[in-house]
């Protein structure tokens, strides 16, 4: 059956007091003027992933500027055989709220409560109304992927930003991931801490272990995930660039010519050595925290770095591309896609490739997908969208109300 978010409702989240969206498995396109509300739509749903959604954005920030405190219900309009209006009820005041239907009538929900009494605020998690401990068990029903104008720069920005994008792939299909990334920095930041106060040997040595542990497995995680993006091409477009997708450093290396429990006596061995030459620079020199992603433009023999900014926008395209071909034949869960603003800087042809790659893989006959794709794009202009009409769900955009176009 083809998965998708049949409804999405939206309460007092940035610039909607109000919104209830019934849907189709078609790609979504919503058109309007900057500003209008549509990136808000989006990170709504970016927020049923791990993290703080793709604007990155504190939870207080997300309420409505013109919201007051609302205690009541959600009213969402589930999809079940009677078609009768269900309430989703909360017992405190929220600040925001955002709720999605699957189409196995699977209700998320999420959103930031505020005690009255003691002035805290909350975030909150619940599936089919029961609360869920943090984003984690969405993941069982759907991954979220999102490209973003900010993404553009990827390649100019600095290694970390690279890193974290690489790391939302690797999550979509391994939650842990997650939580190894939390327990490694969280280790190194312990570590830090014990060589500036002159910390037990033991000690330190507990701490580089748990690091070399952690930190083998984050950097087998990412290589594993190149070598994904690398065979996933077979199934691209020939007007998407071939590319050559690979992590760039120490421990990387290491990995690449070494069994990982090799490479985690070398990664302690070099901690312990290093013990000194860290505690004076105030960080640690090796590891997986200081890789980066390289992408070669194959064709022109050529580091994304220094294409051009179209050329860039197309090779992250490509990789994402690459990547969902790969999960949808392998994970039946849902893949919900956000592309904000995706076709700045693409030229008409690739705007065809890329439409004619989203309805591929919106493509239910397709006996080797195991998963579905629901997209979601964004743009200032209808008429660029023109080649997904009669393919698409358009909604027009203007002043948070969206209405069929």
């Amino acid at each position: 059956m083809m998965q998708a978010i049949t409804h999405l409702s939206l309460h007092h989240f940035r610039n909607y007091t109000s919104l209830d969206l019934t849907l189709s498995s078609a790609p979504v396109v919503l058109t309007g003027p900057n500003g209008a509300g549509k990136t808000n739509v989006l990170e709504a749903l970016s927020l049923f992933s791990p993290g703080r959604g793709l604007r990155g954005a504190k939870l207080s920030d997300l309420s409505s500027s013109s919201s007051d405190l609302f205690r009541g219900s959600i009213d969402s309009r589930n999809k079940c055989e009677n078609d009768t209006a269900e309430k989703v009820k909360f017992e405190k005041g929220l600040l925001w709220a955002s709720s999605i239907i699957l189409s196995q009538d699977i209700q998320l929900s999420t959103g930031l409560e505020n005690n009255p009494l003691t002035g805290s605020e909350k975030r909150i998690h619940k599936i089919q109304h029961e609360s869920v401990k943090g984003q984690g068990p969405f993941t069982e029903w759907l991954t979220v992927f999102w490209l973003t104008p900010e993404t553009d720069r990827l390649f100019l920005e600095s290694p970390s930003d690279r890193r974290k994008f690489v790391d939302r792939f690797v999550y979509g299909e391994d939650p842990l991931h997650s939580e190894r990334l939390n327990r490694y920095d969280h280790a190194l930041r312990e570590r830090l801490m014990v060589l500036r106060q002159g910390g037990d040997p033991l000690w330190l040595s507990s701490l580089e272990e748990q690091i070399a542990s952690q930190g083998v497995a984050i950097a087998v995680a990412r290589q594993q995930l190149m070598k994904k993006l690398n065979q996933g091409q077979e199934y691209q477009h020939p007007l998407f660039p071939r590319f050559q997708s690979q992590m760039i450093g120490e421990i990387d290396s290491w990995i690449e010519n070494d069994y990982a429990v090799n490479v985690e006596a070398r990664f302690m061995e070099a901690l312990t050595k290093n013990r000194n030459t860290d505690r004076e620079s105030g960080t640690t020199k090796i590891g997986p925290h200081r890789s980066d992603w390289e992408m070669i433009h194959q064709t022109k023999n050529m580091t994304a770095s220094f294409c051009s900014t179209g050329e860039q926008k197309i090779l992250l395209i490509a990789a994402l591309f690459s990547f969902i071909q790969h999960k949808v034949r392998n994970d039946d869960r849902l893949t919900v896609l956000l592309l904000d603003d995706v076709i700045a800087h693409l030229d008409f042809h690739h705007r065809v490739v890329l439409f004619d790659q989203i309805c591929a893989l919106q493509n239910t006959h397709q006996e080797e997908f195991k998963g579905s794709v629901h997209t979601w794009l964004t743009g200032t202009d209808p008429l660029l969208f023109e080649t997904l009409m009669g393919q698409g769900q358009f909604f027009c955009v203007d002043n948070a109300t969206l209405t069929l176009g």
